[in-house]
């Protein structure tokens, strides 16, 4: 084999790593802290998080970002309330959408 295909195939291969490796980037997420006018959200990697609406603190026993819905639980007394919103994430930007109340939300 000549040298020169031998480059070329060394090449080809170190160019297939680099796109393999680039292809499983990190992909968006809802993990951290998101400010909007009122609200305050922070998802934590585990699943567990905080809201604050207005000055009342809230602790997310819950959450789950799939397919677009972002299901948060949170309990009250012992009763789990569950909201679930459609989300979308762009850049720093997620924007939470109930009914015909939409949340922007910046993060942190």
């Amino acid at each position: 084999m000549s040298r020169a295909v031998r480059r070329i195939g060394i090449i080809a291969v170190l160019v297939l790593v680099v796109g393999v490796f680039a292809g499983c980037g990190k992909k968006d997420s809802v993990v951290g802290t998101w400010e909007g006018d009122d609200y305050t959200y922070t998802f934590n990697a585990d699943g567990t998080g905080t809201q604050q609406i207005g000055g009342i603190n809230v602790n997310i026993s819950s959450y789950e970002a799939k397919d677009g819905k972002l299901s948060i639980t949170v309990t009250y007394l012992g009763t789990d309330d569950t909201t679930e919103f459609a989300y979308t994430l762009k850049k720093d930007v997620l924007t939470l959408t109930s009914g015909d109340d939409t949340i922007t939300l910046n993060r942190k």
